[in-house]
């Protein structure tokens, strides 16, 4: 099996899924569709496109490695230029098993991290640290875009949707901050 037949059916896997979210959700009340629906049809979008592009582009393309990718610090080249200027795909370096251990633990300490704390700590902290360690910015810049972004989460889920998110097994509730935020910005 090829590279772009492989890819191609975790494509349309991933599309099956969004479909598949889809027809499970028109069961759903109006009120409970609101999140599912228009995330599903994203991502159909989504995976319609990556199937077009990696169909149109040459094979030799499609060989970026995500992981190296995604650490690489100050490189602004484009990456389909960077892949089709790099030596044959035969000599390219792949993903060493410590990197894929690292990538399993790092998903393995947010489910942790989600479980014992919360949602949104766990969102607050996952993305603070992620910032931080890897250096896509500085400390406090890190500090303050997840501040944001979990206070945001919070108040669409707390006050536009009314799901409380305070489900972790210490059983810590997070009503006095959650009412102080919502009060600051309603």
């Amino acid at each position: 099996m090829t590279r772009r037949m492989q890819e191609n059916l975790i494509a349309f896997i991933i599309l099956g899924i969004f479909v598949a979210a889809i027809v499970a959700s028109l069961d759903y009340g109006p009120r409970a569709r609101l999140v599912p629906i228009p995330i599903a049809v994203i991502g159909i979008l989504f995976m319609v496109g990556q199937i077009i592009l990696q169909n149109i582009k040459s094979e030799d393309s499609l060989q970026v490695d995500l992981l190296d990718f995604l650490t690489k610090k100050g490189d602004k080249a484009d990456p389909v230029l960077a892949a089709a200027a790099a030596p044959p795909v035969a000599t390219k370096r792949r993903a060493t098993p410590k990197s894929e251990l690292q990538a399993f633990g790092i998903v393995a300490l947010l489910v942790a991290i989600f479980l014992v704390l919360g949602p949104i700590p766990a969102m607050f902290i996952f993305t603070a640290g992620y910032f931080i360690v890897s250096r896509h910015h500085a400390p406090w810049k890190g500090l303050a875009y997840s501040a944001f972004w979990t206070i945001l989460v919070y108040l669409v889920f707390t006050t536009g949707l009314k799901v409380q998110l305070d489900r972790n097994l210490l059983g810590i509730r997070f009503d006095t901050i959650g009412k102080w935020i919502t009060q600051l910005f309603t």
